[in-house]
């Protein structure tokens, strides 16, 4: 057989298989408790609203539901979108909005319209792994920088920024999750929003703002979406369907200046044609329903009460020395050890005790946050939480002072 990593792009050389997916292959066994994934609760899946609309669209449309669709997106859906978002304070227009394959492939297709190999590029410190692992397909080389309770910190990215203008080096963008931040929870503060917007503008920088968690807000005012807090050639604004309807169908959205929106749909062409006509059919049909703000109603105090059942059963039960962030929505906190201990080392006896997470490497271009592990709250029951919370401080005391 031929060498076949001799042959590879230097693209498919760069990718890096997925921490969380490995980890989560770990956990398919009997009695294991995992706050592993970002899953949305299964037993909260709309379903018979979603068969009755089914139902419907195969005997009234099956000619443009089973047909190949617009690059762009199903015109219907894309009217829905623009009429939920401007319902919720935005003001676009199709022409603002492209149809994705879910938010994942809406980043991965915007890193590859803007960064070239060797092209430094802002991250939060920690970050979500699929957008760094898109970033590193293009060869981007990561300028981390840290955040805490407000989100990002935006006098350290000035920093940053005033050393890469004296140097020449030619950055481009900043990925940001401004909202409920996977990993932490956080959610970047109305101040530093207007900071990082002012930034943009004085040091000519793209923000591209993957916002997947927004709708998920369960006490608290939302701070303005970066989006609307400047042009919009200005900030790039990354859409799913995946955390409040149904991750199964794949569905998400860029909105962005038209200009980009035509840039990105050539470039999604060369890629999957069109997203699923189907699920856009159903989706389109749903929202048309109002069904979706409903949906959420219902979702919201499901995960607000398992979110004060971790944090309750994390202050029972951890020991001194442990923290973590107390998020005001979405599916994720992040917990803080002591520094001398590796989330990684802990994690195979975790397993061994019926209990996982994502180690907090995991969320780190360089492999820092080794202290750190991020809990999902969203899928386990109230008692999977207790009783998992139970396991991993029993687990965290056997190392205290080691």
């Amino acid at each position: 057989m031929i060498d076949l990593v001799k042959n590879y792009s230097v693209m498919a050389r760069r990718l890096k298989k997925s921490v969380i997916r490995e980890l989560l292959s770990l956990t398919n066994r009997p009695g294991l408790i995992s706050f592993a994934g970002g899953l949305p609760s299964k037993e909260l899946f709309p379903a018979e609203e979603i068969k009755e609309i089914t139902e419907k669209i195969i005997k009234d449309s099956p000619g443009a539901a089973f047909q190949y669709g617009s690059t762009e997106g199903y015109p219907p859906l894309k009217e829905e979108i623009v009429r939920l978002m401007n319902g919720r304070g935005y003001d676009v227009r199709p022409e603002n909005i492209l149809i994705t394959s879910a938010s994942q492939q809406s980043i991965d297709m915007t890193m590859k319209l803007f960064i070239d190999a060797s092209d430094p590029v802002f991250v939060e410190q920690p970050s979500y792994p699929g957008g760094i692992n898109s970033m590193a397909a293009c060869g981007a080389r990561f300028v981390g920088i840290p955040a805490d309770d407000d989100g990002i910190n935006t006098d350290i990215l000035e920093e940053k920024l005033k050393y890469m203008v004296k140097e020449g080096e030619h950055y481009k963008l900043i990925y940001t999750i401004p909202d409920f931040q996977n990993p932490s929870g956080v959610t970047l503060s109305a101040e530093r929003r207007h900071r990082l917007i002012e930034l943009s503008k004085i040091y000519n920088f793209i923000i591209v703002e993957d916002t997947p968690y927004r709708d998920l807000r369960f006490e608290g005012n939302a701070p303005s979406p970066l989006f609307q807090m400047t042009e919009p050639g200005n900030v790039i604004s990354l859409h799913t369907f995946s955390k409040v309807f149904v991750p199964g169908f794949r569905l998400g959205w860029i909105c962005a200046h038209p200009d980009i929106i035509r840039k990105l749909a050539i470039m999604k062409q060369s890629t999957d044609l069109c997203s699923s006509s189907f699920t856009q059919a159903i989706t389109a049909e749903y929202l048309r329903r109002d069904l979706l703000d409903e949906h959420v109603k219902v979702i919201i105090p499901a995960y607000r009460k398992k979110r004060d059942c971790m944090i309750s059963a994390l202050e029972e039960f951890m020991p001194e020395g442990v923290s973590w962030t107390h998020p005001e929505g979405g599916l994720f906190l992040w917990v803080r050890l002591p520094e001398y201990m590796d989330s990684e080392k802990l994690f195979y006896e975790a397993i061994n005790r019926n209990v996982a997470y994502v180690i907090g490497s995991a969320f780190s271009p360089d492999g820092a946050c080794r202290n750190n592990m991020r809990l999902n709250f969203s899928y386990p029951t109230e008692e999977q939480i207790r009783e998992g919370i139970s396991r991993l401080a029993d687990l965290i005391k056997s190392h205290i002072g080691r």
